[in-house]
């Protein structure tokens, strides 16, 4: 009984901290790096090209940042500034 009581407040911790998934975040930038041959690896969850450079530093040369062509940015961007509203005068 008391490993059950255990075991429960275990699984009950590992539910409370549990981090939710990412989804498949299409950034704006993509690494790229090249293999051997015709292999290569993308990897287009870069936010920023400046986030790009410095995912593929140090990786010995095989490796650029392009634009990632299947990235749709949102549509939910930040709106221009909206124009405040006027009071409205008693009547």
């Amino acid at each position: 009984m008391r490993s059950l009581v255990i075991l429960g407040t275990l699984a009950t911790l590992l539910v409370i901290h549990a981090r939710p998934s990412r989804a498949n975040y299409e950034g704006p930038w993509c690494a790229v790096s090249w293999g051997g041959g015709d292999s290569s690896y993308e990897n287009c969850s870069m936010r920023s090209f400046e986030m790009c450079v410095n995912e593929i530093h140090g990786t010995g040369g095989n490796t650029v940042c392009s634009p990632n062509p299947r990235y749709q940015p949102s549509s939910l961007a930040p709106s221009e500034h909206a124009k405040p509203s006027r009071p409205q005068r008693p009547s």
